[in-house]
């Protein structure tokens, strides 16, 4: 059969094009980095790197979760551990046989009370800590000398793994309000020592040492929710790492390998140019003889 001088020019051009387009892959994959650019480059890859993806953003989502659930942790310690200072400060005073001092020790319990009211009601982030899941409800309220409760009794929840959540205790009532209200225990030991009552002074500690097992029971807990956080979070940390060494290994390209096929494929097209360029001239000349 008799090649035409278009075929041929037709086959010179298919073999140009599909050169071209080969060159232009491995520019590609310099350029960006990645061996998949595209789902036809690999379909089987595109599908684990997306997989990869997901799992690091979860990764990533539960870490910020955990790390938030940390930060509430510490708050709440920071605030139980100031209110253990001043319920022992309550306690020493109450052991303290100075009849003369009384009325001044009076003030300081009163004194010792509006702190911990105040330090119930604190807030992160413009959210209320201990009134359960009524964040922008003020928990504590005192009138005529009686405080009471105004929150819910749930917990804050924390997302920090697939079906996995821990809670906080955030019901201000049974933290501060439960077996041994303390804001009634300081209220009660300041009337004692108004009145010189030894006897229901004394009375209080046993109160006040039952309200601190309560606080301690609160703290203990949430150590060993914060310690479980941690562990859980360096978990997450090295399974992320490994996750995005296996991202790695599916799309990004070997650069070194990469820079030589363009090597390889930029000789080849030259060579298809000169040969074709040979072939035309052939060609041309043929036709004018």
């Amino acid at each position: 059969m008799r090649v035409s001088n278009q075929m041929m020019a037709n086959r010179i051009k298919v073999n140009l094009n599909r050169q071209t387009s080969q060159m232009f892959k491995v520019q590609e994959r310099i350029v960006t980095g990645k061996k998949i650019n595209r789902p036809s480059d690999d379909p089987v890859g595109i599908g684990e790197a997306l997989n990869y993806r997901k799992i690091i953003s979860n990764m990533e989502q539960y870490g910020e979760n955990i790390e938030k659930a940390k930060i509430h942790i510490d708050t709440v310690e920071l605030i139980l551990d100031t209110v253990t200072d001043f319920l022992s400060d309550a306690k020493e005073i109450a052991f303290d046989p100075n009849v003369d001092m009384r009325d001044s020790f009076a003030e300081d319990i009163s004194t010792i009370r509006q702190q911990v009211l105040q330090m119930a009601n604190s807030q992160m982030n413009g959210n209320y800590i201990f009134g359960g899941n009524l964040t922008d409800t003020e928990p504590f309220v005192e009138a005529a000398g009686v405080v009471s409760y105004a929150g819910d009794n749930d917990a804050k929840d924390y997302m920090v793994g697939e079906n996995l959540i821990i809670d906080i205790q955030a019901d201000g009532n049974n933290i501060f309000m439960g077996a041994d209200d303390i804001f009634d225990v300081l209220a009660d030991l300041e009337t004692a020592l108004l009145a010189d009552d030894t006897a229901n002074i004394t009375g209080q500690i046993t109160r006040i040492e039952s309200a601190l097992d309560q606080l301690e029971t609160v703290r203990v807990e949430n150590a060993g929710r914060s310690h479980r956080l941690t562990a859980t979070k360096n978990y997450y940390d090295h399974y992320k790492v490994n996750m995005q060494d296996m991202l790695s290994q599916t799309e990004d390209a070997d650069m070194a390998e990469s820079i030589i096929d363009l090597q390889v494929q930029q000789v080849a097209y030259e060579s298809t140019l000169a040969t074709s360029a040979k072939m035309v001239t052939r060609s041309l000349v043929d036709f004018i003889s």
